[in-house]
C-alpha cells in the first residue's frame, strides 16, 4: 500500500486484477485495474488511464482518467480529464470536465467543460463554465433555480408519491 500526502492509506487495485463486488476503502483508493459492483472510499478515489470500472463511485473526491459505467458522488470535487469517459450521472461540489459524460451532472458549485469535453446530459450547477470547442448536448440550470430544482428533489426524495400528487389539490375546494 502506498501513503497518501496526509499519511493515511491508499488501497491499490493493481494493474492485471479484477475485483467483482463491494470495495470499501477506509482511505484513500487507486484503480489500475478493474472493478465491477461498488466502491466506497472514506477519502479520494483514482482512477488511472488503464483502469475500468463498471460501479457506482462514492468518495469524498473522484479523479477518472479511465473509463465508468456507473454513477459517481462526491462530498467535494469531481475531474474527468481528456481521455476519461463516464457513462452514468456525477453529485459533487465542483466537477471539471475534460473527456466524454453520457449523464447529467449535478454540482452545488461550479461546473466546467474544458475545450475537449463532451457532455450529453443536463447540467445543474451555481456556475457553469464552457470552453471553445467544447460539446455540450442538455440543458442547463444555474443559480438560484439551481438551489430551488435541488430543493425539490430533496423533498420528493422523503416524500411518496401518493403525497406528491395529492399535494397539489391541498386546500382546493369545489364550488357549490
Amino acid at each position: 500500500m502506498d501513503r497518501a500526502d496526509d499519511g493515511s492509506e491508499v488501497s491499490v487495485v493493481g494493474p492485471g486484477t479484477r475485483i467483482e463486488g463491494t470495495v470499501m476503502a477506509a482511505g484513500s483508493l487507486r484503480v489500475d485495474g478493474q472493478v465491477k459492483g461498488k466502491i466506497t472510499a472514506a477519502k479520494d478515489v483514482s482512477l488511472s488511464p488503464q483502469g475500468r470500472v463498471e460501479a457506482n463511485i462514492q468518495a469524498t473526491s473522484i479523479t477518472l482518467a479511465g473509463q465508468v459505467n456507473g454513477n459517481l458522488a462526491a462530498t467535494g470535487d469531481v475531474s474527468l480529464p481528456g481521455d476519461s469517459r463516464l457513462d452514468g450521472n456525477i453529485r459533487a461540489h465542483n466537477v471539471q470536465v475534460g473527456g466524454v459524460v453520457m449523464g447529467d451532472i449535478v454540482g452545488r458549485g461550479k461546473v466546467e467543460l474544458g475545450p475537449r469535453a463532451r457532455v450529453e446530459g443536463d447540467i445543474t450547477s451555481q456556475s457553469l463554465a464552457i470552453a471553445e470547442g467544447a460539446v455540450f448536448i442538455g440543458t442547463s440550470i444555474m443559480g438560484e433555480e439551481a438551489r430551488q430544482d435541488d430543493k425539490t428533489r430533496e423533498q420528493q426524495a422523503t416524500t411518496t408519491p401518493a403525497e406528491r400528487t395529492a399535494a397539489p389539490s391541498a386546500g382546493v375546494s369545489s364550488g357549490s
